[in-house]
């Protein structure tokens, strides 16, 4: 029994350490020790979490959740640019395609795959919005939480 309130004592305090992200020569660093004059201490815990404390580590939550919106908005950008860049691909070979009389085959194959290339795309489009949308009613309801605090 003394062992575990051992190790219960320990996971405390090993959940309070800090985290430093430095960015050194272009190559981002975390470590539990500043490794620059302008290291940025990082929160760590899982967002949404249960907070209690100041109002500072409300706003941590707040801003964590924030980031997290923002680098999903920036990979559904990076998805809609991937997926025109592939159709626009597709769609010149079909015009090529076209203007050297082919088969019917040929052009139903390669009608097929712009469609399924569209569909996929969408698809992950989909979950990232949905992902996006769940980020930031979490924001909405972790500000007002911070509001009522």
């Amino acid at each position: 029994m003394m062992k575990f309130s051992y190790l219960l004592l320990f996971g405390v305090f090993s959940a309070q350490a800090a985290v430093y992200k430095c960015e050194q020569n272009g190559v981002v660093e975390f470590s539990q020790f500043p490794c620059a004059d302008e290291a940025e201490q990082v929160d760590m815990r899982p967002i949404g979490t249960a907070m209690s404390g100041t109002r500072g580590e409300f706003k941590q939550q707040v801003d964590a959740v924030k980031r997290q919106s923002r680098f999903v908005e920036f990979q559904i950008t990076k998805l809609e640019q991937e997926k025109q860049e592939r159709l626009e691909e597709l769609k010149a070979d079909l015009y090529k395609l076209r203007r050297s009389f082919p088969k019917s085959e040929e052009l139903a194959a390669l009608q097929q795959k712009i469609d399924r290339l569209t569909e996929h795309y969408d698809e992950k489009i989909g979950v990232e919005r949905i992902s996006l949308a769940g980020l930031k009613s979490k924001a909405v309801t972790l500000e007002r939480q911070y509001a009522q605090n």
